[in-house]
């Protein structure tokens, strides 16, 4: 039962990912400013790829503390956001590091792993059993993740005090070169 509810949420964020990464659909003169296009139609908004040198896109999620994480909220200061899965294991055996990050930077380096469509009681489970204290977020509908398409997970963006993404990772090693990896590049926005 477990495989099967994992091999579905797999499958889930595949076929999101899938779509949204396909690109922007709409047609510069089909759409106006309101969203929709001259035909009166809605047109859906699909994002496209965040590169370097791109502005992070706002997003809103909750925290498996209760709170609320709004990344625009954060302006000023670094970010490294990540987007996981607890069936992925290359996300799972980096974790470690965002841990040890957290605890070197405390307030002055804000680090967020957001789940990517999980229910709440997989995911709380997850950092119950593993002690975690960086703020980890729930993704329930993939909203956030929507924002940040990619190949796959787990992806991990470093964000500057001025909100532009300064370097992209997609997929992990383990938890001590990603750790020397991700340290580095806090240092070089810190900077």
């Amino acid at each position: 039962m477990i495989r099967g509810k994992k091999t579905g949420v797999f499958l889930v964020c595949i076929v999101i990912l899938a779509l949204v990464g396909c690109g922007d659909r709409r047609k510069a003169s089909g759409e106006n400013s309101a969203g929709s296009s001259d035909s009166g139609q809605e047109v859906q908004t699909v994002y496209q790829e965040v590169l370097e040198g791109d502005s992070a896109p706002d997003f809103t999620v909750e925290t498996a503390d209760g709170g609320t994480f709004v990344l625009s909220e954060y302006s000023g200061k670094v970010v490294l956001l990540n987007f996981w899965a607890t069936w992925c294991g290359p996300c799972v055996r980096e974790m470690p590091a965002f841990e040890k990050l957290h605890s070197d930077y405390g307030e002055d380096v804000v680090i967020l792993a957001v789940n990517c469509m999980e229910d709440k009681d997989t995911v709380s489970q997850f950092i119950s059993d593993n002690g975690y204290t960086f703020p980890i977020a729930y993704d329930l509908e993939g909203t956030a993740s929507m924002k940040y398409p990619s190949d796959g997970i787990p992806y991990t963006l470093v964000i500057d005090k001025e909100g532009i993404v300064r370097n992209v990772y997609l997929g992990a090693r383990d938890a001590d070169e990603q750790y020397e990896e991700y340290k580095s590049a806090i240092e070089a926005a810190l900077e």
